[in-house]
C-alpha cells in the first residue's frame, strides 16, 4: 500500500483550509486519511488576540508620504503539525507531495540535503551544516505539536 503525505481540502468556498495528512495514494483527495498530521491556513490573516487600533494602516498607504507613523499590520498564513508523526511517516516511506516538501521546507522540518530534492529547494548550507539530531534537541519546546506561522511571500 503506497502512502502518500498530501494535502486534503476541506472549508467553504474561497475560504481553503488544507489538512495534512498520512493516506493510501489510491484514495481521492477527501477520502478518509490514515492520520491527520495537521492544518494549513493559506490565507494571510491577523493572528488571535491582535487588536486593530482605530488609526492602523492595514492595506497600505496609497501616498508614500503620507502615513502619519502608522505602521502596517502584517498578515500570517499558519500551519499547526506534528512533526514527530510526520517524521514517523517519512522514515517508513511515506512519499510527500511537492507542496507538503515545499511546506516541510519553509516550516523547517526538512533540511536541505534531503530525499526529495527539487530544483526550487533553497541551496544547501556548507558553512553551517548541523545534523538533524542536533537541530531538534535544541529546540525549546518539548510538545509533540508545533504551532508556526509562515509569513506572506511579496
Amino acid at each position: 500500500m503506497p502512502v502518500r503525505i498530501r494535502l486534503a481540502r476541506h472549508g467553504y468556498k474561497k475560504n481553503p483550509l488544507y489538512h495534512i495528512v498520512a493516506i493510501n495514494s489510491k484514495r481521492p483527495r477527501e477520502g478518509k486519511p490514515l492520520e491527520t498530521l495537521g492544518i494549513y491556513d493559506p490565507i494571510p490573516r491577523l493572528r488571535k488576540g491582535v487588536v486593530i487600533p482605530s488609526e492602523a494602516n492595514v492595506f497600505g498607504s496609497p501616498a508614500e508620504g503620507g502615513g502619519g507613523g502608522s505602521e502596517l499590520i502584517k498578515k500570517e498564513k499558519e500551519i499547526k503539525w506534528d512533526v514527530n508523526r510526520i517524521h514517523y511517516w517519512l522514515g517508513v516511506g511515506a512519499q510527500p507531495t511537492r507542496s507538503v516538501v515545499k511546506l516541510l521546507e519553509r516550516g523547517g522540518v526538512l533540511t536541505t540535503p534531503h530525499k526529495w530534492q527539487h530544483p526550487w529547494s533553497p541551496e544547501p548550507s556548507t558553512s553551517t551544516f548541523s545534523s538533524p539530531s542536533s537541530q531538534f534537541a535544541s529546540s525549546p519546546t518539548t510538545s509533540t505539536s508545533t504551532k508556526q506561522t509562515i509569513p506572506q511571500q511579496p
